[in-house]
């Protein structure tokens, strides 16, 4: 017996005003998608429970085949893309803006935006990239197809592909293996087959 396991229904998702929707979308009901006009999700991607996304003014696009486990936060107002077979760990917590804290403007939220500020830039998670639990993305960065976050990793600039990073900041351990991208054809290919039957 699963208790809690309540997703919404393919109606309700089509009446929820996303800028586009694919098929087998699975969102769970105590989800937080603010301004869904500016969210777009692919294919057979699930968000799961307590999870915040706020696409105030940017579009947010998740690809196919991506997950977000529990308790995420993406603050998408500048602007976020998870590519697919993108895997989101619970905690997690993605800022594409942020407050000034230098002490040259005022900060929070409760201020006019003329008066706050700080860095900010779309953040970009490429195909493969997987996020461990309780990581924190700061604005502006991309992640390159296949990276690799361990938990509590802190990612405050870009990350060249197919590695694994720890730590605060993010620091390189090795190199990711690439068996996957065979592993992602096999299983597109019997996708095919299957929609062909």
């Amino acid at each position: 017996m699963h208790f809690g396991e309540r997703f919404y229904t393919q109606e309700e998702l089509d009446k929820a005003g996303f800028k586009s929707l694919g098929v087998g979308v699975k969102i769970k009901r105590n989800v937080g998608l603010f301004f869904t006009e500016n969210i777009i999700i692919d294919d057979y991607t699930r968000i799961d429970d307590f999870t915040i996304i706020v696409a105030s003014r940017e579009e947010v696009r998740l690809g196919k085949h991506v997950h977000i486990g529990t308790h995420v936060y993406v603050s998408a107002s500048d602007g976020f893309i998870a590519e697919d077979f993108v895997g989101i760990s619970a905690g997690t917590k993605i800022f594409t803006s942020s407050d000034d804290y230098t002490g040259q403007k005022l900060t929070n939220s409760t201020m006019p935006r003329q008066f706050i500020g700080g860095p900010a830039g779309r953040i970009v998670l490429q195909k493969h990239v997987i996020i461990g639990a309780n990581c924190v993305l700061l604005p502006g960065v991309t992640l390159g197809t296949g990276t690799s976050l361990g938990a509590m990793t802190l990612v405050n600039k870009s990350l060249p592909p197919w590695g694994i990073y720890i730590g605060a900041p993010a620091r390189k351990l090795r190199d990711r293996s690439q068996k996957m991208l065979e592993m992602e054809k096999e299983f597109l290919e019997g996708e095919t087959l299957k929609s062909k039957t």
